[in-house]
């Protein structure tokens, strides 16, 4: 990289309005988080070049990174402007509406991407963790099993989908919330979880959860055990486990 980074820097000395070498050298900067040096050479870009769509681009993302959302949100919407057919600019300026909280803003964006590119699973699994209402549900489940079908071991959305079918709240027919848990599923997709990421404590957690609540004492206690040994500090796992003895006393066991 150093090679590269020594050319382009020629490539600029011999001709500061080479566009595409300031562009290029501001990329290696940005992963070397010189963000400052980076932003400089970005502006040149669109200094040169008031059109070069993915120096707006970048723009957004340094900006986002050290923490300007408006300057980010002005920069994304700039790049959105001169070309709507590009998905990242949608997609990074949706993770930004939600770190701000704009989340029907971030659903529209992340729609947008899966309009443009039907293989995203990224977007498709932000729009999943959005749908919090129940009357979402179907579509939260439908986004987040679409997300796993493009990319079978995507670790976050087989877990964000287990906890919604373990949840399983959700509005009925007439409009009525209620609770609908699909254990079997959930636990499909918690193991899931634990296969790609084997020390993925808070799976453990809510393995251990479903089987006390279907009375599968030994199994639950097993589960939350490995979470234990994962982490022994999780207090929520401890307070499962004192349940988990209590409904064993209970029972006789």
């Amino acid at each position: 990289m150093k090679n590269v980074q020594k050319h382009l820097e020629k490539a600029i000395e011999a001709d500061s309005e080479f566009s595409d070498a300031h562009y290029e050298l501001s990329l290696i900067l940005m992963k070397k988080n010189e963000n400052q040096i980076a932003k400089k050479h970005l502006m040149k870009v669109i200094k040169i070049d008031p059109d070069y769509m993915k120096a707006y681009f970048q723009l957004g993302l340094l900006f986002k990174t050290i923490n300007d959302n408006e300057k980010s949100k002005e920069y994304f919407s700039k790049a959105i402007e001169l070309d709507s057919e590009f998905p990242e600019s949608y997609y990074h300026y949706g993770l930004l509406l939600i770190e701000i909280g704009d989340y029907e803003n971030a659903k529209n964006n992340f729609e947008k991407v899966t309009d443009i590119d039907q293989n995203h699973h990224n977007a498709y699994y932000n729009l999943a963790n959005l749908m919090f209402d129940p009357e979402d549900y179907e579509k939260a489940k439908k986004n987040y099993l679409i997300a796993i079908d493009i990319k079978n071991d995507f670790l976050e959305a087989h877990f964000g989908l287990g906890k919604l079918l373990f949840k399983g709240l959700q509005n009925d027919e007439n409009g009525t919330l209620i609770e609908k848990p699909d254990y079997d599923s959930s636990i499909f997709h918690l193991e899931k979880a634990i296969k790609i990421k084997k020390d993925f404590v808070e799976a453990f957690y809510y393995l251990g959860m479903i089987h006390r609540i279907n009375n599968n004492y030994e199994t639950s206690l097993k589960y939350l055990n490995i979470a234990l040994k994962i982490d022994e500090n999780f207090s929520k796992v401890h307070f499962e486990i004192a349940m988990l003895y209590k409904d064993m006393i209970s029972v006789g066991k």
